[in-house]
């Protein structure tokens, strides 16, 4: 009896033990993020933005999808740089990926037609 309860009792340490696997790869987004909310320097933005390169980098690499937003988010910050065909680029990548983002994505792209005017 005792000998049934400890094969029952390892076999749910095993399954509570095992992790599904993951669709997305998100790096090192999370500090990332955190560290240039809590102080948004040169810095800061410049590690959040390597951070968001290296997800669109190995994500790939790694047979994940890129995490929705990130292509977006980084989109917006080349926009923000004055890179603004690599930034409508990520956007459509973004868009390519995650088509329920398009109503998002098409409103930033109005409102950056709309600041040129």
């Amino acid at each position: 009896m005792k000998l049934k309860y400890l094969i029952y009792f390892f076999i749910l340490i095993f399954y509570v033990g095992c992790v599904p696997p993951t669709l997305f790869y998100w790096g090192d987004y999370s500090s990332s993020l955190y560290d240039y909310t809590k102080n948004p320097d040169e810095k800061t933005l410049a590690v959040h933005k390597k951070s968001l390169q290296d997800i669109i980098e190995i994500s790939p690499k790694r047979s994940l999808r890129v995490p929705p937003g990130v292509y977006a988010e980084y989109g917006f910050l080349l926009i923000k740089e004055g890179k603004e065909n690599e930034g409508l680029e990520n956007f459509d990548k973004e868009i390519s990926l995650y088509p329920e983002s398009t109503i998002f994505i098409q409103r930033l792209k109005n409102e950056l037609a709309r600041g040129k005017k």
